[in-house]
């Protein structure tokens, strides 16, 4: 079933709304989200969804975590996984587009 969500991306100015299938894992969703900012924000290796300030785990889907239509849910980008590491751990990379690398100076 498609769910309708309001969705925001931390430094984008946008809010947007995303139509997600009640199946799609949050990592799909989060994905969904930096690929339609992708004109305003630079894309994010990592992102954390959270939803009332509670960070929700990118394995669930739309229906488990509990999201209904016109939700609203935020997104973190990070540009490094929690462990670590900086690989794109949950493929959320839109595709074909390389990490940004940001200078350390």
């Amino acid at each position: 079933m498609l769910v309708p969500l309001h969705g925001f991306l931390q430094g984008d100015s946008v809010g947007l709304l995303l139509l997600v299938q009640d199946t799609d894992t949050l990592a799909r969703v989060a994905r969904t989200m930096i690929d339609a900012a992708a004109v305003r924000v630079a894309p994010v290796q990592h992102a954390r969804v959270f939803k009332g300030g509670v960070e929700l785990p990118l394995t669930e889907t739309v229906a488990s975590a509990g999201l209904v239509a016109l939700e609203r849910i935020d997104l973190v980008g990070e540009t490094q996984s929690p462990r670590g590491g900086s690989t794109d751990d949950e493929g959320l990379l839109p595709e074909g587009a390389e990490p940004v690398r940001r200078s350390t100076r």
